[in-house]
């Protein structure tokens, strides 16, 4: 009896020692804010787990994401999570689909509810930590790897020309009106869009009412660049009755990303929208019997 007990001790500890791994994370600085952009980009993340000796049987990732005093604000759901079993070679490269698929990942409070309304989470720095366990029992089969990385705030556009309440000649702007924007900030992985979207103000309505409820006079989608040329061949002469009240017109712009979805920021409306600017245009008059130039 007693050697059947140490023969299969010494069989526990020889799969305990073959079934140990070595692991080495590597995450970007500043990955995409948007976590689902993660993705199978290497660039963002890799992880790279060895076993020593004879590949024994398979493992599961445990993986949380900390704040920098140590708080857990998200963890992997081991009872859903993928099973990965090492190569002939020992070696199993996983990148952040395997390590932190968003779907078996467990958010906390404020960052669940970030996580699901803009698919980010707040700026602020993080810390994201991986560890090899038995897929049955979780038990560790190698260290902790940690890594830090920072999600920066998105910064929209800020539009620029027409500045807010500036006055257009109307001789000019029935040729052109030009616009201009800084771009959304961090630089994105892929180009983006910009929507740029003019709304003439009516007599009876305030600039909100006209973003929110009229047909826009020019909606236009850009690609990468800021600015745009607009000719907007309308005529910009007020009836004599309302020629105290200069046209009134507002402007904004939509940013979008390669899959023509908002950029937005975490604590934004969803829309991906700059805040909008009104500027009026001063229409040509007819000149007054008798004047003289």
């Amino acid at each position: 009896m007693k050697k059947i007990l140490f023969a299969a001790i010494a069989i526990f500890i020889s799969a305990s020692a073959m079934a140990q791994l070595t692991s080495n994370l590597v995450v970007n600085a500043q990955p995409p804010a948007q976590l689902s952009e993660w993705g199978d980009r290497r660039e963002v993340l890799v992880l790279i787990v060895s076993a020593q000796g004879t590949p024994g049987g398979g493992f599961k990732i445990k993986t949380e994401i900390k704040l920098q005093d140590g708080t857990v604000i998200a963890t992997s759901d081991l009872a859903k999570t993928p099973t990965f079993t090492p190569n002939a070679a020992g070696t199993t490269i996983l990148v952040a689909n395997d390590v932190m698929p968003l779907e078996y990942m467990v958010f906390t409070g404020k960052y669940q509810k970030s996580l699901q309304r803009t698919g980010k989470l707040p700026a602020d720095n993080y810390t994201i930590c991986t560890q090899p366990v038995n897929p049955i029992d979780y038990h560790p089969l190698g260290e902790v790897q940690c890594k830090n990385f920072y999600l920066a705030t998105t910064q929209l556009p800020i539009l620029m020309k027409p500045y807010n309440e500036e006055i257009l000649d109307g001789k000019k702007a029935q040729t052109a009106i030009t616009f201009r924007w800084t771009p959304v900030v961090p630089r994105q992985t892929s180009p983006v869009t910009y929507r740029i979207q003019v709304f003439e103000v009516l007599p009876s309505q305030n600039p909100v009412q006209a973003l929110r409820s009229n047909q826009p006079v020019l909606d236009k989608e850009i690609l990468a660049a800021t600015q745009f040329i607009w000719q907007p061949q309308l005529s910009f002469i007020s009836n004599e009755a309302d020629s105290a009240k200069l046209p009134a017109f507002i402007w904004t712009i939509q940013t979008l990303d390669k899959a023509g979805l908002p950029i937005t920021r975490t604590d934004g409306n969803g829309e991906g929208r700059s805040e909008p600017i009104i500027f009026f245009v001063n229409p040509e008059k007819a000149k007054r019997p008798g004047k003289v130039n």
